[in-house]
């Protein structure tokens, strides 16, 4: 039909095409790019690691818990009060690690044992781009140690550990142990910015100290 093009163009058409050949390019344009890493998304709130064995005994936000309140506001209330990018709560006769500060989201790299969190970047690429070169040369500061029974499950503080199954939230692959906390803040020079929480055997600790005393 004449004029089929501009009527489409004006209703807001992202792409058109006149012949068929030319749909598999355009697709392929239009297409948003899949995610190479899996996100935990705050909803305003810390996010928290929690040991497996303890999930049922952390109870987020109370349902009813008044916003000027801080002492209605449960397990949530208590990740709110801890300080710095990172800091750890009693659950029960376990230990939950808060990342806390601002909110962002949040992926976890089991392999160099690191929470990456999205602070400011134009694109995912942009951060996988820096993560290497952060992690290898971040001014770490010592944040305290965990203590975690085994395995843990990172997600939104304001959710109870047991509703998990139809919440998103990422397995956190880390043995039974104590490990130092090290944080930092690093910025490309794109203005990519990411904070880094990296989780240290003590033994490893041992080993990097011997290995380079001033590098830890």
């Amino acid at each position: 039909m004449p004029g089929k093009a501009e009527h489409l163009a004006a209703a807001g058409a992202d792409a058109i095409v006149t012949d068929m050949s030319d749909l598999a390019a355009v697709v392929a344009r239009t297409r948003k790019p899949e995610s190479r890493l899996s996100w935990v998304e705050p909803g305003g709130a810390p996010l928290i690691v929690v040991p497996a064995l303890a999930l049922t005994r952390w109870r987020g936000a109370p349902v009813d818990f008044d916003p000027s309140d801080l002492d209605t506001w449960g397990d949530y209330g208590r990740a709110c009060q801890v300080d710095g990018y990172a800091g750890t709560l009693e659950v029960d006769d376990d230990q939950a690690l808060v990342l806390g500060d601002e909110p962002a989201s949040t992926t976890y790299l089991p392999d160099q044992r690191v929470f990456i969190r999205w602070i400011r970047a134009d694109s995912e690429e942009d951060v996988i781009h820096l993560i290497q070169k952060a992690v290898e040369t971040a001014g770490w500061e010592d944040a305290g140690t965990w203590t975690t029974s085994g395995p843990a499950r990172l997600f939104d503080s304001t959710l109870t550990g047991d509703e998990l199954e139809h919440e998103h939230h990422l397995s956190v692959d880390v043995a039974a142990g104590t490990y130092l906390i090290r944080t930092a803040y690093v910025e490309g020079e794109d203005a990519t910015a990411l904070v880094l929480v990296q989780l240290v055997q003590l033994v490893q600790l041992v080993q990097l100290a011997q290995q380079a005393p001033h590098a830890v």
